[in-house]
């Protein structure tokens, strides 16, 4: 039991390392053009990076671990994709770091007693994959919140621009139509109501309608509220009826879901296959050869006698 225990032990280690970096690599490749597209648009609109953190112990020791084997990006970075999974604030950032590191602590404390007297390479290996494991399952943690944020406004963008186009056609204003729309669909869309509250907060400021439509953009990373946010600063700078514009807007949005959906279904058939052959396959063909065999055995070992 004690020595088959770190050999587990290590093949459980060395799968995680190489599911966590064969999901690294997929995931960079995947949309690698779009991605980069919309980072240069992010850069334009944001103007620089802003400082996301003090001067504390907490920080400092963030600066020394995340910051000196990852560079100062990855607080810019994490600050925008906490923005987009919906968590906002001026310590994000820095509560998201030292929950990650406490993670990477007590995962290197379970491996170190997991490994006790054994050798040198199975040490390093252990310590290798609770480092790879204390960053990938948090970073994981928040796409996964961030991919449900965006379903979510998703999901809410074409009924809340309806009912925009239904306000705007009773003669309100937009900021008065906004208001009201955030107004109803706070209990059903609370996530989508947050974004139009923080976009009239920066109207009634004094920031421009457009520039505001824009930073709620680019705080959501959806390009169809970007497209929205164009749409509507196109509407105001010709003015053209806005109404009827949010209602085609909504039409479109709906058609492109239904799509999506669509292709999502035509491509599950194509992604079965691979399961089909290596799970249920192998089983069926023991399950119907496995008792001829054994029947073509007997009889050959009756003929042997």
């Amino acid at each position: 039991m004690s020595s088959g225990f770190p050999s587990l032990f290590f093949l459980s280690t060395l799968a995680s390392l190489l599911v966590a970096g064969l999901h690294y690599y997929l995931r960079t490749r995947q949309d690698a053009l779009s991605r980069r597209i919309q980072e240069l648009q992010e850069q334009s609109m944001a103007g620089g990076s802003l400082p996301v953190l003090g001067g504390d112990l907490w920080d400092s020791l963030l600066r020394s671990t995340y910051g000196a084997v990852l560079g100062k990006g990855w607080f810019r970075q994490k600050e925008l994709e906490l923005m987009r999974a919906g968590f906002r604030g001026p310590r994000v950032v820095k509560v998201y770091g030292i929950l990650s590191l406490l993670f990477t602590l007590g995962l290197v404390v379970t491996a170190l007693v997991a490994l006790q007297g054994q050798d040198l390479s199975m040490w390093l290996l252990g310590l290798a994959g609770a480092l790879v494991l204390g960053y990938f399952i948090p970073d994981q943690i928040l796409v996964s919140l961030r991919n449900r944020h965006r379903l979510s406004l998703m999901a809410a963008l074409p009924d809340t621009t309806d009912m925009l186009s239904i306000v705007l056609g009773a003669g309100l204003s937009l900021d008065q139509a906004i208001a009201r729309v955030c107004d109803e669909i706070r209990f059903v869309y609370p996530e989508l109501a947050d974004e139009f509250y923080w976009m009239t907060l920066e109207v009634q400021a004094g920031q421009e309608r457009a520039v505001a439509f824009q930073h709620m953009a680019q705080r959501t990373g959806l390009m169809d509220i970007r497209s929205l946010a164009s749409m509507i600063a196109q509407a105001e700078r010709f003015g053209t009826g806005l109404s009827q514009a949010l209602r085609i807007y909504a039409d479109s949005l709906r058609t492109k879901r239904r799509l999506e959906i669509e292709a999502t279904i035509n491509k599950a058939a194509v992604k079965m296959v691979f399961p089909i052959v290596l799970f249920i396959l192998p089983a069926l063909f023991v399950v119907i050869l496995a008792p001829g065999i054994i029947s073509i055995l007997r009889d050959l070992q009756l003929l042997g006698q």
